[in-house]
């Protein structure tokens, strides 16, 4: 049968698969003949046929005496998407509840600075959401931003990113560089507003290939060209330090 791997990659096991296939083939069928199709033992077939109905992905209904087993229309299968993310989102939230209570028994370590590597563009995305999930209400972040370089290895990512922050009621100063014109003025225009500040900073000057944010008491640092790799520093003495040097260097950007 086809699409067996696209369908299993939304979380259903090989037989759930070939059963839920067998009965959009078959239409209202009997267990027996959709277990003859699908090459599944009958009684595995009922077990089977429960799981799909609990995913409302088969209804059974009485013809007769019969028991009669149909497929759903395929769009429900966009609820097991649906169902996964409330799962993930209801995860992040209980995680996020407990999270002050593990940083506590790490700062209770003492007052060493916490660096960690992540490496690759998966690495990079790692070190994004780590940011956008440790951003609470009126909190500021104050962004580095190489416009181009980042453009070139999160041009999908750039709008979830930032609604994701802006969601979450995130404040955002940026400086950011490029050297288009077009991306300068586009950003300029589209970013600036009552959740984010941002000021323009010649590549001339500052011609920099890594980014950084910093982020309550962290310091993300990214690397956006050759090998793609980043970094997370957690120390509230050294993001003090550097919100105070981000904010000198603000002081002196291009308004517009």
């Amino acid at each position: 049968m086809e699409h067996i791997k696209e369908l299993m990659s939304l979380g259903l096991k090989d037989k759930e698969v070939v059963v839920y296939l067998s009965c959009l083939e078959l239409g209202p069928s009997p267990a027996q003949v959709i277990a003859k199709k699908a090459g599944v033992v009958r009684a595995t077939t009922y077990v089977i046929l429960e799981e799909l109905m609990n995913m409302g992905l088969v209804t059974k209904y009485k013809e007769g005496k019969k028991t009669m087993f149909s497929a759903e229309a395929p769009r429900q299968l966009l609820r097991l998407l649906e169902r996964q993310e409330e799962a993930i989102q209801e995860k992040q939230a209980r995680l996020e509840l407990i999270l002050p209570e593990l940083q506590m028994i790490m700062k209770a370590l003492g007052d060493k600075p916490s660096v960690r590597y992540f490496e690759g563009k998966e690495g990079l995305r790692a070190i994004r959401q780590e940011i956008i999930m440790h951003g609470r209400t009126g909190d500021i972040f104050y962004n580095f931003t190489p416009a181009d370089h980042l453009r070139g290895v999160f041009a999908q990512d750039e709008d979830t990113h930032y609604k994701q922050r802006v969601s979450k009621g995130v404040r955002a100063k940026t400086l950011f560089t490029t050297k288009s014109e077009k991306v300068k003025q586009e950003w300029l225009a589209t970013m600036s507003g009552r959740i984010t500040e941002i000021r323009f900073v010649s590549p001339d000057k500052f011609p920099v290939p890594a980014g950084m944010t910093i982020y309550r008491d962290r310091i993300a640092i990214g690397s956006y060209t050759g090998k793609l790799f980043g970094v997370i520093i957690e120390s509230e003495q050294m993001a003090s330090m550097m919100r105070s040097l981000f904010e000198l260097a603000w002081e002196s950007a291009e308004i517009s």
